[in-house]
């Protein structure tokens, strides 16, 4: 309770944070974030090899984390998965839908498949998941989601209509929820990472070719880093953030400047 007599609801040592896509890249760095600071981890992604080690990492590190496999675009998985981290950690205080797919491909040349598995991945998974652990939040009063969204979902994407129209219905997605959940103190806010040294990007690049991206197009002149990107989501789940809901914050050195 603060000098104004309004209790100010934050992530505390304990709690438990869900990551989606934890295994490598910004999910590793918002794992050993939040690990650090004392919670219990719930380390979702489909890789199993990438999953295990990032909770190895963590355990290292003196923190606590289990490896749960899902593959987001089938829904018997994510109701696994779920059912698992309830039973092994009890109800998320935050869930963090990071994990997403970028096949790249023209409006023409894109399959009818690869469009509905990446609706699948990067937009139905954050709804199901949130549904599904929404009650048990409600239920307690109190948690955070927080949603990674792409400068793409401004922009749009040469080559990426799939992934772009994506992140824009989860930066949708993430103002309806906030809307909805409100009235039970849980609060949702979106991350719009702008140019960054993760994996998606690299697919179709180089890391040097990636770094002068952000040297030239940057105003701050430099590329997003995993760190930056964990250290936003630390601040959205903590009591400084607790008068924060319903916002789409951009971490891309100045490329994309947000009204």
């Amino acid at each position: 309770m603060d000098s104004d007599g309004i209790a100010r609801d934050g992530i505390r040592p304990g709690d438990v944070v869900v990551v989606t896509g934890g295994g490598g890249g910004v999910g590793r760095a918002f794992t050993r974030r939040f690990a650090l600071g004392g919670a219990k981890i719930a380390v979702w992604d489909v890789d199993a090899g990438m999953g295990e080690e990032t909770v190895r990492q963590v355990k290292a590190e003196g923190g606590e984390a289990r490896f749960f496999r899902a593959d987001l675009a089938q829904r018997a998985e994510i109701d696994g998965a779920v059912k698992q981290t309830l039973a092994t950690y009890g109800t998320p205080y935050c869930l963090i839908n990071n994990a997403s797919i970028y096949p790249r491909a023209s409006v023409i040349d894109m399959t009818p498949e690869a469009w509905e598995r990446t609706l699948k991945v990067n937009i139905t998974a954050p709804f199901l998941i949130a549904k599904a652990f929404g009650p048990a939040m409600i239920e307690r009063q109190r948690g955070v989601v927080i949603n990674i969204c792409s400068g793409r979902a401004i922009e749009g994407a040469r080559n990426g209509a799939n992934y772009a129209c994506t992140k824009a219905a989860l930066l949708s997605l993430t103002k309806s929820l906030a809307l909805e959940w409100a009235q039970h103190n849980i609060r949702v806010n979106a991350i719009i990472p702008g140019v960054s040294l993760t994996a998606q990007p690299l697919e179709n690049t180089t890391p040097e070719e990636l770094i002068e991206r952000g040297r030239t197009e940057n105003p701050l002149g430099r590329v997003g880093y995993p760190d930056d990107m964990a250290g936003l989501a630390a601040y959205l789940a903590s009591a400084d953030a607790a008068f924060m809901t319903g916002q789409g914050v951009a971490m891309n050195g100045g490329r994309i400047l947000l009204p």
